[in-house]
Protein backbone atom coordinates (compact mmCIF):
# COMPACT_ATOMS: atom_id res chain seq x y z
CA UNK A 1 0.00 0.00 0.00
CA UNK A 2 1.03 3.60 -0.41
CA UNK A 3 2.45 5.09 2.76
CA UNK A 4 1.54 8.66 3.66
CA UNK A 5 2.23 10.92 6.60
CA UNK A 6 -1.33 10.25 7.77
CA UNK A 7 -1.31 6.43 7.41
CA UNK A 8 -3.42 4.86 10.16
CA UNK A 9 -1.21 1.78 10.43
CA UNK A 10 2.36 0.98 9.50
CA UNK A 11 4.14 -2.33 9.20
CA UNK A 12 7.82 -2.11 10.16
CA UNK A 13 10.82 -4.30 9.52
CA UNK A 14 14.34 -4.13 10.92
CA UNK A 15 17.53 -5.59 9.42
CA UNK A 16 20.91 -5.74 11.18
CA UNK A 17 20.88 -6.54 14.89
CA UNK A 18 24.31 -5.54 16.13
CA UNK A 19 24.96 -3.41 19.22
CA UNK A 20 23.08 -0.44 17.75
CA UNK A 21 20.44 -2.16 15.67
CA UNK A 22 19.20 -4.35 18.49
CA UNK A 23 18.56 -1.32 20.70
CA UNK A 24 16.85 0.71 17.99
CA UNK A 25 14.67 -2.21 16.96
CA UNK A 26 13.47 -2.72 20.55
CA UNK A 27 12.37 0.92 20.71
CA UNK A 28 10.64 0.60 17.34
CA UNK A 29 8.85 -2.54 18.56
CA UNK A 30 7.65 -0.78 21.70
CA UNK A 31 6.26 2.01 19.54
CA UNK A 32 4.53 -0.40 17.16
CA UNK A 33 2.89 -2.25 20.04
CA UNK A 34 1.66 0.94 21.69
CA UNK A 35 0.21 2.15 18.38
CA UNK A 36 -1.56 -1.13 17.69
CA UNK A 37 0.57 -1.77 14.59
CA UNK A 38 1.69 -5.26 13.52
CA UNK A 39 4.72 -6.84 15.15
CA UNK A 40 8.07 -5.56 13.87
CA UNK A 41 9.57 -8.13 11.51
CA UNK A 42 13.23 -8.98 12.04
CA UNK A 43 15.89 -10.31 9.72
CA UNK A 44 19.54 -10.86 10.53
CA UNK A 45 22.27 -12.81 8.78
CA UNK A 46 22.75 -14.72 12.01
CA UNK A 47 19.25 -15.99 12.81
CA UNK A 48 20.23 -16.68 16.40
CA UNK A 49 20.42 -12.95 17.13
CA UNK A 50 16.93 -12.44 15.73
CA UNK A 51 15.56 -15.31 17.80
CA UNK A 52 17.17 -13.96 20.95
CA UNK A 53 15.81 -10.47 20.35
CA UNK A 54 12.34 -11.76 19.43
CA UNK A 55 12.00 -13.09 22.98
CA UNK A 56 12.45 -9.57 24.36
CA UNK A 57 9.92 -7.55 22.40
CA UNK A 58 7.02 -7.18 19.99
CA UNK A 59 8.65 -9.02 17.09
CA UNK A 60 8.29 -11.79 14.59
CA UNK A 61 11.11 -13.22 12.49
CA UNK A 62 11.13 -13.05 8.71
CA UNK A 63 12.69 -16.15 7.14
CA UNK A 64 14.05 -14.26 4.14
CA UNK A 65 14.68 -10.70 3.01
CA UNK A 66 12.17 -11.29 0.22
CA UNK A 67 9.46 -12.16 2.75
CA UNK A 68 10.37 -9.09 4.76
CA UNK A 69 10.14 -6.86 1.70
CA UNK A 70 6.66 -8.09 0.81
CA UNK A 71 5.20 -7.60 4.29
CA UNK A 72 6.48 -4.16 5.34
CA UNK A 73 5.73 -0.52 4.59
CA UNK A 74 8.97 0.75 6.15
CA UNK A 75 12.20 -1.17 6.72
CA UNK A 76 14.89 0.20 9.00
CA UNK A 77 18.40 -1.22 8.75
CA UNK A 78 21.76 -0.83 10.47
CA UNK A 79 24.41 -2.66 8.45
CA UNK A 80 28.14 -3.23 8.76
CA UNK A 81 29.46 -1.73 5.54
CA UNK A 82 28.67 -0.65 1.98
CA UNK A 83 29.02 -4.10 0.42
CA UNK A 84 26.56 -5.61 2.89
CA UNK A 85 24.18 -2.68 2.41
CA UNK A 86 24.22 -2.97 -1.38
CA UNK A 87 23.54 -6.70 -1.19
CA UNK A 88 20.76 -6.46 1.40
CA UNK A 89 18.91 -3.51 -0.11
CA UNK A 90 19.07 -4.92 -3.64
CA UNK A 91 17.53 -8.18 -2.44
CA UNK A 92 14.78 -6.22 -0.69
CA UNK A 93 14.08 -3.96 -3.67
CA UNK A 94 13.96 -6.87 -6.09
CA UNK A 95 11.13 -8.44 -4.08
CA UNK A 96 9.25 -5.35 -2.89
CA UNK A 97 6.26 -3.71 -4.45
CA UNK A 98 6.08 0.05 -4.84
CA UNK A 99 6.04 2.66 -2.09
CA UNK A 100 8.39 0.83 0.28
CA UNK A 101 10.47 3.20 2.43
CA UNK A 102 14.00 2.09 3.32
CA UNK A 103 15.50 3.88 6.33
CA UNK A 104 19.25 3.34 6.52
CA UNK A 105 21.03 3.89 9.85
CA UNK A 106 24.38 2.56 8.60
CA UNK A 107 27.48 4.63 7.97
CA UNK A 108 27.73 4.48 4.18
CA UNK A 109 29.89 6.38 1.75
CA UNK A 110 27.85 9.22 0.18
CA UNK A 111 28.07 7.78 -3.33
CA UNK A 112 26.73 4.44 -2.07
CA UNK A 113 23.70 6.18 -0.55
CA UNK A 114 23.15 8.01 -3.83
CA UNK A 115 23.28 4.76 -5.81
CA UNK A 116 20.77 3.06 -3.50
CA UNK A 117 18.48 6.09 -3.65
CA UNK A 118 18.49 5.97 -7.46
CA UNK A 119 17.82 2.23 -7.51
CA UNK A 120 14.94 2.58 -5.07
CA UNK A 121 13.44 5.43 -7.10
CA UNK A 122 13.52 3.33 -10.26
CA UNK A 123 11.51 0.63 -8.49
CA UNK A 124 8.92 3.04 -7.14
CA UNK A 125 10.24 3.00 -3.58
CA UNK A 126 12.46 5.38 -1.63
CA UNK A 127 15.73 5.19 0.26
CA UNK A 128 16.49 7.55 3.14
CA UNK A 129 19.94 8.12 4.60
CA UNK A 130 19.24 8.20 8.32
CA UNK A 131 22.52 7.72 10.23
CA UNK A 132 22.64 8.28 13.97
CA UNK A 133 25.10 9.63 16.52
CA UNK A 134 25.46 8.01 19.92
CA UNK A 135 26.62 4.72 21.50
CA UNK A 136 24.41 1.68 22.21
CA UNK A 137 23.54 2.89 25.71
CA UNK A 138 22.15 6.09 24.21
CA UNK A 139 20.34 4.11 21.52
CA UNK A 140 18.69 2.06 24.27
CA UNK A 141 17.25 5.21 25.86
CA UNK A 142 16.25 6.64 22.44
CA UNK A 143 18.61 9.57 22.98
CA UNK A 144 20.35 9.44 19.62
CA UNK A 145 20.98 12.40 17.34
CA UNK A 146 19.31 11.40 14.07
CA UNK A 147 20.24 12.68 10.61
CA UNK A 148 17.81 12.30 7.73
CA UNK A 149 17.93 12.99 3.99
CA UNK A 150 16.08 11.75 0.93
CA UNK A 151 12.71 12.12 -0.76
CA UNK A 152 10.60 14.77 0.97
CA UNK A 153 7.37 12.77 1.20
CA UNK A 154 9.16 9.80 2.74
CA UNK A 155 11.06 12.03 5.17
CA UNK A 156 7.73 13.43 6.32
CA UNK A 157 6.43 9.92 7.10
CA UNK A 158 9.52 8.92 9.06
CA UNK A 159 9.83 12.21 10.92
CA UNK A 160 6.37 11.62 12.38
CA UNK A 161 7.80 8.94 14.68
CA UNK A 162 11.60 8.93 14.50
CA UNK A 163 11.62 11.25 17.51
CA UNK A 164 11.12 10.24 20.24
CA UNK A 165 11.09 6.58 19.14
CA UNK A 166 14.68 6.33 17.88
CA UNK A 167 16.26 9.62 18.91
CA UNK A 168 15.73 12.91 20.65
CA UNK A 169 16.72 15.31 17.86
CA UNK A 170 16.64 15.26 14.05
CA UNK A 171 18.87 17.15 11.63
CA UNK A 172 17.13 17.29 8.24
CA UNK A 173 19.64 17.49 5.38
CA UNK A 174 17.04 17.75 2.62
CA UNK A 175 16.27 15.80 -0.54
CA UNK A 176 19.81 14.81 -1.55
CA UNK A 177 20.33 11.42 0.07
CA UNK A 178 24.12 11.68 -0.01
CA UNK A 179 24.09 14.70 2.31
CA UNK A 180 22.96 12.67 5.32
CA UNK A 181 25.74 10.17 4.71
CA UNK A 182 28.22 13.00 4.32
CA UNK A 183 27.22 14.61 7.62
CA UNK A 184 27.72 11.26 9.35
CA UNK A 185 31.27 11.00 8.04
CA UNK A 186 32.07 14.61 8.95
CA UNK A 187 30.67 14.05 12.43
CA UNK A 188 32.67 10.88 12.87
CA UNK A 189 35.76 12.82 11.83
CA UNK A 190 35.14 15.11 14.80
CA UNK A 191 34.61 12.15 17.15
CA UNK A 192 37.68 10.22 16.01
CA UNK A 193 39.72 13.42 16.11
CA UNK A 194 38.59 13.90 19.71
CA UNK A 195 39.63 10.33 20.58
CA UNK A 196 43.05 10.91 18.99
CA UNK A 197 43.54 14.20 20.84
CA UNK A 198 42.59 12.67 24.19
CA UNK A 199 44.81 9.67 23.48
CA UNK A 200 47.77 12.02 23.10
CA UNK A 201 46.81 14.13 26.11
CA UNK A 202 46.23 11.24 28.52
CA UNK A 203 49.50 9.66 27.40
CA UNK A 204 51.33 12.94 27.95
CA UNK A 205 49.73 13.28 31.38
CA UNK A 206 50.94 9.82 32.38
CA UNK A 207 54.46 10.38 31.10
CA UNK A 208 54.73 13.66 33.00
CA UNK A 209 53.40 12.09 36.18
CA UNK A 210 50.10 13.97 36.22
CA UNK A 211 47.13 12.20 37.76
CA UNK A 212 44.78 10.84 35.06
CA UNK A 213 41.78 11.22 37.35
CA UNK A 214 42.42 14.93 37.81
CA UNK A 215 42.92 15.37 34.07
CA UNK A 216 39.60 13.63 33.43
CA UNK A 217 37.94 15.93 35.97
CA UNK A 218 39.18 18.86 33.88
CA UNK A 219 37.66 17.31 30.75
CA UNK A 220 34.31 16.84 32.50
CA UNK A 221 34.21 20.50 33.47
CA UNK A 222 35.69 22.12 30.36
CA UNK A 223 34.54 19.77 27.59
CA UNK A 224 31.21 18.37 28.87
CA UNK A 225 30.20 16.89 25.50
CA UNK A 226 29.30 13.18 25.20
CA UNK A 227 32.31 12.21 23.04
CA UNK A 228 34.77 13.87 25.42
CA UNK A 229 33.20 12.56 28.62
CA UNK A 230 32.40 9.02 27.48
CA UNK A 231 35.57 8.28 25.52
CA UNK A 232 37.68 10.18 28.04
CA UNK A 233 36.46 7.80 30.73
CA UNK A 234 37.38 4.77 28.61
CA UNK A 235 40.85 6.14 27.88
CA UNK A 236 41.41 7.08 31.52
CA UNK A 237 40.54 3.56 32.67
CA UNK A 238 41.86 1.60 29.70
CA UNK A 239 38.34 0.18 29.31
CA UNK A 240 38.58 -0.83 25.68
CA UNK A 241 36.18 -3.76 25.45
CA UNK A 242 34.05 -3.41 22.34
CA UNK A 243 31.26 -5.64 23.63
CA UNK A 244 28.85 -2.74 24.06
CA UNK A 245 30.61 -0.09 21.99
CA UNK A 246 31.92 0.67 18.51
CA UNK A 247 34.59 -1.81 17.49
CA UNK A 248 37.85 -1.22 15.65
CA UNK A 249 36.70 -2.55 12.23
CA UNK A 250 33.86 -0.05 12.16
CA UNK A 251 36.11 2.75 13.36
CA UNK A 252 38.75 1.95 10.77
CA UNK A 253 36.10 1.78 8.05
CA UNK A 254 34.92 5.25 9.04
CA UNK A 255 38.49 6.54 9.18
CA UNK A 256 39.05 5.19 5.67
CA UNK A 257 35.96 7.07 4.46
CA UNK A 258 37.26 10.31 5.95
CA UNK A 259 40.64 9.81 4.33
CA UNK A 260 38.98 8.92 1.01
CA UNK A 261 36.92 12.10 1.10
CA UNK A 262 40.11 14.02 1.80
CA UNK A 263 41.91 12.39 -1.12
CA UNK A 264 39.00 13.00 -3.49
CA UNK A 265 38.82 16.69 -2.57
CA UNK A 266 42.56 17.34 -2.09
CA UNK A 267 41.94 18.03 1.61
CA UNK A 268 44.62 16.90 4.10
CA UNK A 269 43.36 14.91 7.09
CA UNK A 270 46.46 14.72 9.33
CA UNK A 271 44.61 14.06 12.59
CA UNK A 272 42.68 11.16 11.09
CA UNK A 273 45.83 9.85 9.42
CA UNK A 274 47.51 9.69 12.82
CA UNK A 275 44.43 8.09 14.37
CA UNK A 276 44.47 5.48 11.60
CA UNK A 277 48.02 4.53 12.56
CA UNK A 278 47.11 4.20 16.22
CA UNK A 279 43.95 2.18 15.43
CA UNK A 280 46.06 -0.14 13.28
CA UNK A 281 48.55 -0.65 16.12
CA UNK A 282 45.74 -1.31 18.61
CA UNK A 283 44.19 -3.89 16.28
CA UNK A 284 47.53 -5.64 15.80
CA UNK A 285 48.08 -5.88 19.55
CA UNK A 286 44.56 -6.48 20.89
CA UNK A 287 42.46 -7.71 17.97
CA UNK A 288 39.44 -6.29 16.21
CA UNK A 289 36.96 -6.77 19.07
CA UNK A 290 38.29 -3.69 20.90
CA UNK A 291 36.38 -0.42 21.08
CA UNK A 292 37.77 2.28 18.80
CA UNK A 293 38.83 4.26 21.86
CA UNK A 294 41.68 1.70 21.92
CA UNK A 295 43.28 4.21 19.57
CA UNK A 296 44.83 5.30 22.88
CA UNK A 297 46.61 1.95 23.16
CA UNK A 298 48.33 2.64 19.85
CA UNK A 299 49.38 6.06 21.09
CA UNK A 300 50.73 4.59 24.35
CA UNK A 301 52.92 2.15 22.42
CA UNK A 302 54.28 5.00 20.30
CA UNK A 303 55.25 6.80 23.51
CA UNK A 304 56.97 3.75 24.98
CA UNK A 305 54.22 2.80 27.46
CA UNK A 306 52.46 -0.57 27.78
CA UNK A 307 49.41 -0.52 25.49
CA UNK A 308 46.89 -1.35 28.21
CA UNK A 309 46.62 0.12 31.68
CA UNK A 310 43.43 -1.60 32.84
CA UNK A 311 42.40 -5.00 31.55
CA UNK A 312 45.08 -6.63 29.37
CA UNK A 313 43.54 -7.13 25.93
CA UNK A 314 46.78 -8.35 24.33
CA UNK A 315 46.28 -11.19 21.89
CA UNK A 316 49.56 -12.83 22.97
CA UNK A 317 49.09 -12.51 26.73
CA UNK A 318 50.11 -15.59 28.67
Amino acid sequence: MAVSSTSASLSFGFVGLGNMGSMMSLNLANYAQKQGFPKVKLWNRSRGKAEQLAEQGFFEIADTLEALAKSCDIIHACLANDDVALSVYRQILSAAGTDLILVDHSTLYPSTSAVLSDEADRRGSSFLSCPVFGPPAVAKSAGLLVVISGRETSRAVVKKYITPVIGKTVIDCGDNTSKGALLKILGNSCILGTIELMSESFTLAEKTGFDAGLFYEFIQHWFPAPAWVNYGRKIRDGAFSGQTGFTLPGGMKDASYIRRLGAETSTPTPIIDQAWNHLTTAKAIGGESLDWSACAAGMRVTAGLPPFKGEDFSLDKK
